[in-house]
């Protein structure tokens, strides 16, 4: 699917957790087909900033719209979006698959693939009937990127979506983000690693001061 009208717009948002205040007044907008990198060194804010973006933690002040409505007043928002953290949110004890075929059935998202052919788009096809608890790091997390594979998503939010990928592996998640980007979609990605796909990243780099 192509999608002809996606924007994201971020005006004055700032985040606070403790004494501190993250990502001061942080503005942009990303409209499709864009990539929004976050940088920033450990405890910048880059996973509170990608929360609050999806969603999932409410910012001090400021304001953040999709397809120029607030999210506090889009009932689908969460359906346009494909948000993975950094922590897998994989059952240890399924397998790769059933955690897949789990995901698929809850998920309010447009499902476009079967489980099989999202983790064969990742490689990981060939230990998808192991238990995750048994998987290396870098099994792990291709297996919870199939999810980008397995729904119809305009809006991708991923937290160091790189950790423990080797080049290889790397290069397939980089290319599943480029195809997004050529359909028009929105893909923001927290992370301090560089990016090497095709299109070219908006670098926003992330800080932090005392309150």
């Amino acid at each position: 699917m192509t999608y002809p009208s996606t924007r994201l717009d971020v005006s004055n948002l700032i985040l606070e957790r403790g004494e501190f205040v993250l990502s001061p007044a942080l503005t942009f907008t990303a409209q499709g087909p864009s990539l929004i990198q976050l940088g920033g060194e450990n405890g910048a804010g880059k996973t509170t900033a990608l929360r609050a973006l999806a969603g999932l933690v409410t910012p001090a002040s400021g304001s953040i719209h999709w397809c120029r409505q607030s999210i506090d007043k889009l009932d689908n928002y969460a359906t346009s979006l494909n948000y993975i953290g950094h922590v897998s949110g994989l059952s240890a004890e399924l397998s790769v698959r059933e955690n897949l075929e789990f995901i698929a059935a809850i998920g309010r998202q447009q499902q476009v693939r079967s489980p099989a052919a999202a983790l064969a788009l990742l490689e990981a096809q060939t230990f998808a009937e192991q238990p995750v608890r048994q998987l290396s790091a870098g099994q792990r997390q291709r297996a919870a990127l199939a999810r980008l594979a397995l729904f119809d998503c305009p809006l991708w939010m991923l937290d160091e979506p790189f950790t423990a990928l080797d080049a290889d592996s790397r290069k397939l998640v980089e290319n599943l983000i480029d195809d997004h980007l050529e359909r028009g979609g929105i893909a923001l990605i927290a992370t301090h690693q560089p990016w090497g796909g095709r299109h070219q990243a908006t670098q926003i780099h992330l800080g932090r001061q005392s309150t």
